[in-house]
């Protein structure tokens, strides 16, 4: 990816808003909303104090278990994520967790695999990730678990926990309360933004719960995850 000449968040918008319709003439149109920066640490990093957003297409999703080659990527890496599915389109005019929670119909285990792919001598910067919405790439999505089945969505999304593995051995852990201090604190963003519809079927990914790993093939990863007792699990063997 070349280096968009982006300066600001301002210049980022309408930067991406340009590669968003070569994206949508090239994968279709979008069936759901990446946010990335929902960790305190990345926005550190990156020295913002919001997020991100980008669209995801489907050819970008894979079911859980696929073979997921890394050809035509330069930079992958692979991290522990997590989708929620919007139930009802009620959810644009949430403003509490539980109104979000009341509008969701699922949450999904998410391992994403963005690819790092900027031009050598590019140093990545907030407002160069936001005009390539975040970089997404691929992402294998697993079996979730209903919200209608949780016993108290609020308090068990914030307390979920992940446990990230290549080849069996983890590599890192994580928990719902990483994702903006709340889970569903990034659904309100999101909606507080009014940057996306979102309709019944929409997919989020509210971000990444375990730092970026390099992904090489021949590795399987898997991401296994707890909500409320309930155990969710999404595996991918990577290839060349």
């Amino acid at each position: 990816l070349p280096d968009p000449v982006v300066r600001n968040m301002d210049d980022a918008n309408c930067a991406y808003t340009s590669f968003r319709s070569v994206l949508e003439a090239e994968l279709g149109p979008p069936v759901g909303v990446k946010v990335g920066f929902t960790s305190q640490d990345v926005r550190d990093r990156f020295g913002v104090e919001e997020p991100i957003s980008g669209a995801l297409f489907g050819p970008m999703l894979l079911p859980n278990g696929s073979r997921l080659s890394l050809r035509g990527s330069r930079m992958p890496h692979f991290e522990a994520d997590l989708v929620v599915t919007v139930g009802d389109p009620a959810i644009m005019r949430a403003t509490t967790r539980e109104e979000v929670a009341a509008a969701l119909r699922d949450v999904r285990p998410f391992i994403e695999l963005p690819d790092i792919a900027f031009s050598r001598g590019t140093v990545p910067t907030a407002p160069i990730m936001a005009a390539y919405g975040g970089a997404p790439w691929r992402g294998v999505l697993g079996e979730g678990v209903k919200v209608a089945e949780l016993s108290d969505p609020v308090a068990n999304l914030a307390a979920l926990t992940v446990d990230l593995k290549a080849d069996g051995t983890s590599v890192a852990q994580g928990t719902g309360d990483m994702l903006l201090g709340h889970p569903l604190d990034v659904v309100l963003w999101l909606v507080g933004q009014g940057s996306y519809d979102l309709p019944a079927g929409t997919m989020i990914s509210l971000g990444s719960l375990s730092p970026l790993t390099e992904a090489a093939p021949g590795v399987e990863v898997s991401a296994d995850y707890v909500i409320d007792g309930k155990p969710m699990r999404v595996a991918t063997r990577l290839t060349e």
